[in-house]
């Protein structure tokens, strides 16, 4: 079973909202990190796997010069994005139906490429990585954003029912033939693929901050069969229900220049 059709069995209207809550989670940090790691107000930028376009529209809010080719794989996300886009941004994002393991955009393109959550889902990430080093430019910068399940989350006070949880999307993720740990691996890819001025830094989501309704899992439980995960999802959810609960949860930020 591919993603398209696990969003089809949750509802394509439940995960595009879903995906909306992933772009503005902590997006204002996501920025600064950007620009602490060479993202530039300038130029053409590849954003690879642009789903629904909700951080298209972020980088276009927050770098006013850029131009944005949003890329993925799924039509019904790049037709979803074209209609809703703003329209003060509209001529300055085109929409490509394209494979990251197979671009077929030209050689040495785009000043920057970003892929925020993508590389987990990967099956061959050397692969993509190598499509990326060729689209950009001499001196062009890559910046993924992911994760890493064994610095998933933490919480105070401690909760196994996290790492319960986390322990059943790693698995769901590796039949999909993805790979949660990911994270740990990306500099050495970037490394082999021949990047340079390597670096890596992370961004934290606390729940403190953030507000603990943002990290409730919702999702209709009539579409989970397995009584188990009902459980944990339950369990994890009256977690912030304690008076003093909290948790954190590290996005990773890797780039590297061609």
């Amino acid at each position: 079973m591919d993603y398209k059709e696990i969003y089809k069995q949750i509802g394509f209207k439940q995960e595009i909202e879903r995906l909306k809550k992933q772009a503005y989670f902590g997006h204002e940090k996501e920025i600064r990190m950007l620009k602490l790691l060479g993202f530039e107000d300038r130029g053409s930028v590849l954003e690879i796997g642009s789903g629904p376009g909700f951080y298209t529209s972020i980088l276009l809010d927050n770098f006013k010069e850029i131009e944005v080719t949003a890329l993925d794989y799924d039509m019904e996300f790049l037709k979803y994005a074209n209609e809703n886009m703003n329209n003060k941004h509209r001529n300055r994002v085109t929409y490509v139906k394209d494979d990251v393991n197979r671009l077929s955009l030209p050689n040495n393109r785009y000043d920057f490429v970003i892929a925020r959550f993508v590389f987990q889902h990967l099956e061959n990430p050397l692969k993509a990585i190598s499509e990326i080093y060729r689209v950009l430019k001499p001196g062009g910068k890559v910046f993924i954003i992911d994760i890493d399940s064994d610095l998933w989350g933490t919480t105070f006070p401690k909760n196994r029912t996290i790492n319960e949880i986390n322990n059943i999307i790693s698995k769901l993720q590796g039949n999909l033939k993805g790979n949660r740990e990911i994270g740990s691996m990306l500099t050495t890819i970037l490394k082999r693929s021949k990047f340079k001025s390597l670096d890596i830094e992370a961004v934290i989501n606390h729940s403190d901050i953030l507000g603990k309704e943002n990290f409730r899992v919702k999702i209709n439980s009539n579409i989970i069969e397995d009584p188990k995960i009902k459980k944990l999802i339950n369990n994890y959810n009256d977690f912030f229900d304690l008076k003093d609960s909290s948790i954190m949860m590290l996005k990773l930020f890797i780039s590297g220049e061609k």
